[in-house]
């Protein structure tokens, strides 16, 4: 029996593997979280049957396509019943088309469990972009602030690693948020796969009094957030994290460069330091130059920290905010005891926030 499921169907499930049969250059710029990529065709011969299919017409490039998947078809199989696993797989091209319904027709035949998802991406893009347009978030932020290298992501990522409620913008990104945020980190993710990882984050949490979440602008690297969700961070529930000066240059040394920074790394660095040339002025600019060549980098972290971070947030907060506590952060592990006890009193009653008692 022919099986399709619509993409609301499929994420409510929890016994399937999503495999993204699409060419991995595809795979690459989007996909659906957690989805593993078998393609049907590799980057070369989806573009010779694209240049095939214009040139000559449909029904040459499908005999094309029959004549190179035709020997892998019994390997593609097997590759993907090991790769589901336990689970079934759930098959989706771009827009449910020929590749995800001849794999699905081969499998049935070989009769293996297999689902295929309605619309294929398209779909699932579409039901992303329909939600987040449309969502109604029915809890209040814990939305922690403070000066660079105080410690708000780490904070941010033991919280998840404790079950608690948060997002983690800058993770699902895969940016820092500041014009150093690329260092040292894989390629910052698109906007279309920030948008999914942000609407899975949502579902799991919304509906708890507090979500944590670290504050930010409207934008994250060259992704941007959704209105509600800069607005719900707006009217949050304001917590200041602080540490000294001191603390705060080694952790970002730490946290920004391995123990042997690469010469990618250091190129990194350069290119942001440049960037920034006319606000930090030719001599700070030099300067800095000259402590990355000599390997200072702590000392360059410290010009950074006092030159621009400190200064650009003191722009951004201009107005003096309140903020409901303050948390000291030179030991980072009280600190995210501190601030887990709080989300953690706030989920059981429903009164204003205030220092728990």
């Amino acid at each position: 029996m022919y099986c399709e499921i619509s993409v609301e169907e499929a994420l409510k499930r929890t016994d399937v593997a999503y495999i993204d049969l699409r060419s991995p250059d595809e795979f690459a710029q989007t996909s659906i979280p957690g989805a593993l990529n078998i393609p049907l065709f590799d980057d070369d011969q989806r573009r010779e049957l694209g240049v095939i299919y214009h040139t000559f017409g449909e029904e040459k490039a499908r005999r094309t396509a029959l004549q190179l998947v035709s020997p892998k078809l019994p390997a593609l199989v097997d590759e993907i019943e090991r790769a589901a696993g336990e689970n079934i797989p759930l098959l989706y091209c771009w827009r449910g088309g020929l590749r995800s319904l001849s794999v699905y027709q081969i499998m049935h035949l070989a009769g293996a469990p297999v689902l295929r998802l309605k619309g294929g991406y398209r779909a699932y893009r579409r039901y992303v972009n329909r939600r987040l347009n449309d969502y109604r978030l029915n809890s209040k932020m814990l939305v922690l602030h403070g000066l660079t290298g105080v410690g708000k992501t780490a904070i941010i990522g033991e919280l998840l690693r404790r079950g608690l409620p948060v997002l983690d913008l800058e993770g699902a990104v895969r940016h820092r948020g500041s014009v150093f945020g690329a260092v040292g980190l894989k390629p910052q993710r698109s906007q279309k796969d920030f948008d999914a990882l942000l609407l899975g984050q949502l579902e799991r949490f919304n509906g708890e009094p507090l979500i944590a979440v670290e504050g930010e602008g409207g934008r994250i690297g060259n992704v941007h957030l959704p209105p509600f969700l800069t607005q719900a961070m707006a009217e949050g529930h304001r917590l200041l994290i602080t540490a000294p000066l001191a603390e705060r240059v080694r952790r970002i040394v730490e946290e920004y460069l391995p123990a042997e920074p690469s010469a990618i790394d250091l190129e990194q660095i350069r290119q942001a330091v440049h960037s920034l040339r006319r606000r930090l002025g030719a001599e700070r600019t030099e300067k800095l130059y000259f402590l990355l060549d000599q390997g200072k980098f702590a000392a360059a972290a410290e010009i950074l920290c006092l030159e621009y971070y400190d200064r650009m947030y003191g722009e951004a907060r201009a107005e003096k905010e309140h903020y409901f506590a303050v948390i000291d952060s030179t030991d980072v592990g009280e600190a995210m005891d501190q601030v887990s006890s709080l989300l953690q009193y706030y989920a059981l009653p429903a009164e204003p926030l205030g220092s728990p008692t």
